[in-house]
């Protein structure tokens, strides 16, 4: 595979399919974050909000199921590979969350409209995309790094749920993360209706899938390729920024 195509235009080629399958998925099946907490609070319909948590499910039952037949390596990801903060997940949420409220769109779903021809959805893109870049690598990239500062893991203790339970149970951490996939999936049908909301299974079953996808992906260019590119799946904030460089230097 390698001889016809890079490890970039691998990377591309997996990653466009997954784009494909969440961009079907947005338009299609109506999936979004904040039109889920929107039907949730003023339509209140839980079908949207539970559509997550049976996408979160899926993608994690397996991603644990890849760790477990050795197909994916989580540690070499840049999320376990430094301390997690949650002040940090918990400010960039609230930001993200009143950004989205604001323009009346998230990242994910903004993408999908601009690919439905959405002008406004291209104008949130464009400011997203560039916002993001300043502030990651940008002028205020010292500034983010000085008040968020980033820390690399020095010991064997890896910033995972599964992984600490697996420190203090007699069980792996593949085991232990596809038990709490199962759980979440369960509670996810439990006191609704949802299970006979076809369309959103549907739907939310593909998200997951694409999800895992990147990470399959992504791990099996590094394992078999010559450049070790960054092992990661879908997110649509970073990327964005990454897009619009590459297209105004090439």
């Amino acid at each position: 595979m390698f001889e016809l195509l890079n490890e970039g235009q691998m990377a591309a080629l997996i990653g466009g399919m997954g784009g494909i399958l969440l961009g079907l998925a947005a338009r299609m099946g109506r999936f979004c974050t904040l039109g889920a907490i929107e039907d949730y609070l003023y339509a209140n319909s839980q079908t949207r909000l539970r559509m997550w948590g049976l996408s979160i499910g899926v993608a994690m039952f397996a991603v644990f199921a890849m760790m477990g037949t050795d197909l994916f390596d989580p540690t070499r990801t840049g999320y376990l590979t430094m301390y997690w903060n949650p002040l940090y997940s918990i400010i960039g949420g609230v930001m993200f969350g009143y950004g989205m409220a604001l323009s009346g769109n998230c990242g994910y779903g903004a993408l999908a409209r601009l690919g439905g021809g959405d002008l406004r959805s291209f104008v949130i893109v464009l400011v997203a995309g560039i916002s993001a870049f300043v502030v990651m690598s940008g002028p205020l990239a010292t500034v983010r790094v000085m008040i968020f500062p980033v820390n690399e893991i020095t010991d064997q203790a890896v910033p995972s749920i599964a992984y600490l339970l697996a420190d203090s149970l007699p069980v792996s951490a593949p085991v232990i993360g596809m038990t709490i996939a199962v759980i979440i999936t369960v509670i996810t049908f439990v006191g609704d209706d949802f299970h006979h909301e076809h369309k959103a299974i549907f739907w939310s079953i593909v998200v997951g899938i694409a999800i895992a996808s990147g990470w399959a992906g992504t791990q099996w260019i590094a394992d078999n390729g010559f450049a070790s590119p960054d092992i990661r799946s879908h997110t649509f904030v970073a990327p964005v920024g990454d897009t619009i460089i590459y297209a105004m230097n090439g």
